[in-house]
């Protein structure tokens, strides 16, 4: 994988993952509750679960790339896709009001936050597909499928870890802003997806 190429994926990654989703919105409510200290072994507990999935993709992806040229294509257009319906699904999405229950200084275990973490991203459907989508459009197909996944998986999954603990860091701001503006997120994680994926179809990383 060329620097320029891996740039392009961390700056995607980078937007993409700092939009609140379930593992995020997680991560908020166990550091009101627990701490953001402890909230590290939900941000672990999620990452860990997101490295299964990408290597699922992965495995589909090396089956695909050894059978056929032109379906691999095919999945990278589909990738575009998808990514357009899931931003304009979530443009027209209500935000869910976020719940945080009184803890009432109760005491947790590591191994407890880190098994919320892992369930909640591993129970999440829209990870697998949305690894599907996004990561051919950075793959290439003539190169080791295994040298550029083991590249880009540790790069999402720190960014994704990142950005978990930053909204756990900013957990009470986070929450007075849900409350005054809970369609303002929605609206900039789906514009953050379709420009995304408009600009993997415009820009040439969507042909072989």
């Amino acid at each position: 994988m060329s620097i320029e190429t891996w740039l392009a994926f961390v700056t995607a990654s980078l937007i993409l993952t700092m939009t609140p989703g379930p593992s995020i919105l997680l991560g908020v409510v166990h550091s009101m509750q627990y701490g953001v200290r402890k909230t590290v072994f939900t941000a672990l507990g999620d990452i860990s679960a997101n490295f299964i999935q990408m290597v699922i993709v992965a495995v589909g992806l090396g089956v695909v790339i050894a059978t056929s040229e032109v379906a691999f294509n095919a999945i990278k257009w589909f990738g575009v896709v998808t990514l357009l319906y899931m931003g304009g699904k979530m443009l027209l999405q209500r935000p869910k009001p976020i719940q945080v229950v009184d803890s009432n200084g109760e005491s947790v275990s590591p191994i407890r936050l880190y098994c919320s973490g892992f369930l909640v991203a591993a129970g999440n459907p829209k990870a697998i597909v949305f690894f599907s989508a996004f990561f051919p459009q950075f793959i290439d197909p003539t190169q080791p499928l295994l040298a550029q996944m083991l590249i880009m998986c540790p790069t999402m999954a720190l960014l994704d870890f990142t950005w978990v603990m930053i909204y756990a860091f900013s957990a009470r701001r986070f929450l007075g802003f849900m409350q005054s503006c809970p369609q303002l997120l929605n609206r900039a994680g789906g514009s953050a997806l379709l420009v995304a994926a408009g600009a993997l179809a415009v820009t040439g990383n969507v042909v072989s």
